[in-house]
């Protein structure tokens, strides 16, 4: 039986990766990539940020205390799990998981440093993020059943429009990264940008966007004509949050890509990812754990 200490701790999880995620934007948005200039130290004479160095040092060295904050509540959270680790191996090794991607995700941070935020290495550091965000999403919604899987839905094409809906979530992702990397948000008045056209890029990254929305709609009209009600709610979810994202970048678009748009812009992509993740679980129901008054579909 899964604790409500538990389930607290995997949301405060869930919501600890996105938040590294639009705290790791702000450091770009404000140009302050380079607000530490070295690491594992934030400069060669200091492991902190110091008041000489300003706004950015703090918004730099403050990205970096979050991920240590992670890698801390991923420990808190496997001890957690330690005496359900046989019951439940699933959610212990979900939360080793996690746990290692910290340690990868401050590597890749150190080299995006020492390279002066070069635009390939920044958008191989946020696509451990991205993942990690999707299997904290994943981790939170098996906390409230018991492991036992009900069977799966072979009768219709939902668990194969589930895994369209993911597959195009993580194609969204990439070309997100390399619009990112051509726009004007380098990260430091030192840093160069990935040399891709922004208007193309930008171009390809809707494309998929508007093959979500229609793939999110059709599940969507599927699952009410079959009564899959466990995917209404997480597809209902998912079609919202892609309006959402439409929108805004649409607008941030054309109004040169103003850094508030930027942000909310973010936050809505790991809501994306997090919904995605849920539709397609959703598609594999298990038994719900009694302990629990939650509904197992909706991630949000």
């Amino acid at each position: 039986m899964v604790t409500k200490k538990i389930r607290i701790a995997a949301w405060a999880m869930l919501i600890a990766q996105a938040g590294i995620i639009l705290t790791g934007g702000i450091v770009r948005l404000t140009g302050s990539g380079l607000g530490c200039s070295d690491w594992p130290k934030c400069t060669p004479d200091s492991l902190v940020a110091t008041s000489e160095m300003g706004i950015h040092g703090a918004i730099e060295f403050g990205n970096r205390l979050l991920a240590i904050a992670l890698a801390i509540l991923g420990v808190l959270i496997a001890l957690m799990l330690w005496r359900h680790r046989k019951k439940r191996p699933d959610l212990f090794w979900l939360d080793i998981g996690l746990l290692a991607i910290v340690p990868v995700q401050a590597v890749v941070g150190g080299i995006t440093v020492w390279t002066k935020l070069n635009p390939w290495v920044v958008a191989g550091h946020f696509v451990p993020s991205a993942i990690a965000v999707g299997v904290a999403a994943y981790f939170v919604r098996r906390t409230y059943d018991t492991g036992v899987r009900l069977g799966t839905r072979a009768s219709t094409p939902l668990p194969t429009l589930g895994w369209i809906v993911l597959a195009l979530t993580a194609v969204i992702v990439v070309f997100g990264v390399l619009t990112t990397g051509a726009g004007p948000h380098s990260g430091s008045t030192m840093s160069t940008r990935n040399g891709l056209d922004n208007i193309w890029i930008t171009r390809a990254h809707a494309f998929p966007v508007w093959l979500l929305v229609i793939t999110t709609v059709t599940a969507l009209v599927l699952a009410k004509r079959k009564s899959q009600t466990a995917m209404i709610a997480p597809l209902s979810v998912l079609l919202g949050v892609e309006i959402v994202q439409g929108i805004i970048g649409y607008v941030q678009y054309f109004l040169g890509v103003p850094e508030l748009l930027v942000a909310f812009h973010m936050i809505g992509l790991s809501a994306t990812i997090a919904a995605a993740v849920a539709v397609l679980d959703s598609a594999y129901p298990r038994s719900t754990d009694v302990s629990s008054d939650r509904s197992l579909s909706v991630v949000s």
